[in-house]
């Protein structure tokens, strides 16, 4: 993901840059909070790691990656009017954007591909639902497997992908690459959604106390703020290939690909913690009865 087209020196000066790290390390920060609580609360109850357990955990390390490489390249210029980054950080700035951009990526899949191990396993459903969450998993790799290749691959030799400058090789068509990102990031978001929404078709006519049904539901449905992320992403993989786009159009895009990533671990974590509480709140309640009784 390469900063905007180079400017006039007359242009205004902009910095998105304090904006953009604010952003990622606050949703980075409330990611860290949940996985950190759903790990204890496993530990806690003496649970075993299971397959969706290492690939949030997995997800939150490229996350945090993700940050780190757009933090180093804010510091060489990344988010500011390119007009004032300096030329010898051009390049360097170009190919951290790419890294961050691939991390993130990562981030977004092994997420979701939890979200749906974590609902298979809580649920146990059968048949028709549990194929369509094993479509949606695999499907969804597929297509951001699609997206980490060309964020690599759509132009040869390899360093042209950020050396724009240099003569000879091939890019894929700008047209092509936009469709498809465009295309990822809504298939995406339907299936943040659709996973977001399962729940209410599991959970409801099980024998479970209404508000109990309601708690879980809510908890699981928060991965839709994921999904309405990701819709985002269409128009601001948009606005980042116009002719003029400036700095704010990248950063929004940044920023949205990492928030895309921290609240689905968010969703992914809500279900295991809410179970947590609801047993420790039970072992209290439990407890303070017992000291009342003469």
């Amino acid at each position: 993901m390469a900063p905007p087209a180079e400017g006039s020196t007359s242009e205004p000066f902009e910095d998105y840059s304090p904006v953009l790290n604010f952003v990622i390390w606050v949703l980075t920060g409330y990611a860290t909070i949940f996985i950190s609580l759903r790990l204890w609360g496993k530990h806690h109850r003496g649970r075993r790691l299971w397959w969706d357990d290492y690939l949030l955990i997995a997800s939150w390390v490229a996350l945090f990656l993700g940050c780190i490489f757009q933090t180093v390249d804010t510091g060489l210029g990344f988010g500011r009017s390119q007009h004032s980054v300096p030329v010898e950080n051009i390049e360097i700035a170009r190919l951290l954007s790419t890294i961050a951009g691939f991390f993130l990526i990562l981030a977004a899949a092994w997420s979701k591909t939890s979200f749906g191990l974590t609902l298979l396993r809580l649920t146990q459903t059968d048949g028709l639902l549990k194929k369509l969450v094993w479509f949606a998993i695999w499907t969804t790799n597929i297509c951001i497997t699609g997206s980490c290749i060309i964020q690599w691959a759509h132009c040869w030799p390899l360093d042209r992908v950020w050396r724009q400058e240099v003569p000879g090789g091939k890019c894929l068509p700008l047209d092509l690459m936009n469709g498809y990102n465009m295309f990822v990031a809504a298939y995406s978001g339907t299936i943040d959604v659709m996973l977001a929404l399962l729940p209410c078709k599991i959970f409801w006519p099980l024998m479970m106390k209404r508000k109990e049904k309601i708690g879980i539901t809510i908890a699981m449905g928060t991965g839709i703020f994921a999904g309405i992320a990701s819709f985002m992403k269409i128009l601001a993989i948009h606005n980042v290939n116009r002719p003029r786009a400036g700095p704010e159009h990248v950063v929004v895009l940044m920023a949205l690909g990492t928030a895309e990533g921290a609240i689905t671990i968010v969703a992914v974590c809500m279900p295991v913690l809410r179970t947590l509480l609801m047993q420790d709140s039970s072992h209290l309640l439990k407890s303070s009865l017992l000291n009342h009784i003469p």
